[in-house]
């Protein structure tokens, strides 16, 4: 594969509005372009959801309850938010099954075979309302804590791969909801990528991925994807298509798919919050995930096993860019910096903060050269090596939110306009002024004689050789 790149992460918030009672209709979208690119909502779920996930999972009267099934989300969706990696009250974790069962001091906080003695269950009971788990909320319903009263009382079984998984990598495989027939309304474009032939467009849609030829001909609809697809990226040797793809504030999933049959391969993460982009590396051994913890994690892409975790950032990171060596790893974040780390040793090398917003995407230019752009509405060069600006490429009043790169030149894109600059001396080359809708995402082809642009408004623009123009919306049925 070439160093081709598309930017896949989400450019656009958007505001959703489902319409009542009528489960086939996907949300009519209210395009909502503010100053932070993504606002990352964690919040305690309904009682209802709660219920639904009792009520659905594996008949209790059949079995023993499943800590994975029903255990897991009761805990994900309840406690994890505050005794979980980033925040552990009380010094206690409980976000894997290891955790959970010992508290900060040694003690067992879960007395097997013995509910009532178990610290863990004692404050989802206790009277006082100060005592009492979930913190500042409602008690458990009534359905919930006999799940866990008969949880403990069984033994407190495990029934997951490994103990010290965690608790979102232990819930039950999603199986998302169709995707309509019919777009009744449009729907921003926030991932796109040309097939390894170069003929054909990935374009994200809603609970799908849709394929297209550049005549805008609909050819394939990839299914049981997330309700947002934010990244899409193909293996450079195998027919393999990653996505990531969540709801905010809910859940993110990075999945594996056979492109040439569109079949779920493998959930390789699972999370409560989006996931805005993964790569893999130049060989298609490694995957990188940008999570919303602010780390990167790196995926074996043979086995699907962690094999590393990039740390530094302190908020959810939003764009990956492998260097050509295959070692080094470019991040943005919504914490306002650029970092570029060392795969091999795990180290972060170089720290760009000249951004004053959250950043959004992310370029190699060469060996020792990166550019980044932001909601600050610039586009800074600066060295990989030390992190020291070179030169601010663009300064404009409304954020820039896409980059693509080609072997001679490279794209910026946001707003109603985008700008080609020279890959070898960031001259301006030309200016594409896109009078109806913001461009949230662009991609060249291998070559770079073929770009193109999604906008908010589900618009594609396909530009053969600069002058040939073919537009069509990416929206079945329109």
């Amino acid at each position: 594969m070439t160093s081709t790149r598309s930017s896949t992460s989400c450019k656009l918030i958007a505001r959703l509005r489902v319409l009542p009672r009528d489960r086939s209709r996907v949300p009519t979208v209210i395009p909502l372009i503010d100053g932070q690119r993504f606002q990352p909502m964690f919040f305690h779920l309904n009682w209802m959801f709660v219920l639904l996930v009792y009520f659905a999972s594996p008949a209790l009267g059949d079995g023993k309850v499943s800590f994975s099934a029903q255990v897991a989300p009761l805990l994900q969706s309840q406690c994890v938010a505050c005794h979980g990696d980033d925040v552990a009250e009380a010094d206690y974790r409980l976000d894997t099954y290891e955790r959970l069962m010992l508290l900060a001091d040694g003690s067992p906080a879960v007395i097997r075979e013995q509910a009532g003695d178990s610290k863990l269950f004692q404050v989802l009971v206790h009277e006082d309302e100060d005592l009492r788990m979930p913190s500042e909320s409602d008690s458990l319903p009534v359905a919930s804590i006999n799940l866990m009263r008969r949880w403990i009382t069984e033994g407190a079984g495990f029934d997951g791969e490994s103990k010290d998984q965690s608790l979102s990598e232990l819930l039950p495989l999603k199986t998302h909801p169709q995707a309509p027939e019919i777009y009744p309304a449009r729907i921003p474009l926030s991932a796109m990528a040309f097939n390894p032939a170069g003929d054909q467009l990935l374009i994200s849609g809603y609970h799908e991925i849709t394929v297209w030829n550049l005549e805008g001909e609909l050819l394939q609809r990839i299914g049981d994807q997330g309700e947002r697809t934010y990244s899409i990226d193909l293996h450079p040797t195998l027919p393999l298509v990653l996505s990531a793809s969540g709801r905010p504030g809910v859940s993110g999933e990075l999945r594996l798919f056979d492109l040439s049959t569109g079949s779920l391969k493998s959930v390789l993460v699972a999370t409560d919050e989006v996931i805005m982009d993964a790569r893999f590396s130049p060989d298609g051994k490694t995957i990188a995930v940008a999570m919303p913890d602010g780390s990167t994690q790196l995926i074996s892409t043979e086995t699907g096993s962690v094999t590393g975790r990039l740390l530094g950032h302190s908020d959810q990171v939003t764009s990956l860019a492998w260097h050509a060596d295959g070692i080094r790893l470019a991040t943005t974040s919504r914490d306002h910096t650029a970092k570029v780390f060392d795969c091999q040793s795990g180290a972060s090398v170089a720290t760009f903060t000249g951004h004053t917003k959250a950043v959004n995407d992310i370029v190699f230019l060469n060996n020792d050269q990166a550019l980044s752009v932001s909601n600050d509405g610039t586009a800074q060069l600066w060295n990989v090596r030390d992190g020291k600006r070179i030169r601010e490429v663009l300064r404009g009043k409304t954020p820039v939110l896409t980059l693509a790169l080609a072997p001679d030149k490279y794209a910026v894109g946001g707003s109603m306009a985008t700008q080609w600059f020279k890959r070898d001396g960031n001259q301006p080359i030309k200016r594409f002024d896109e009078p109806k809708h913001w461009t949230t995402i662009s991609v060249f082809d291998a070559p770079g004689s073929t770009f193109v642009i999604g906008t908010q408004a589900g618009d594609v623009v396909i530009r053969k050789n600069e002058t040939s123009v073919t537009q069509f919306e990416a929206i079945p049925g329109n």
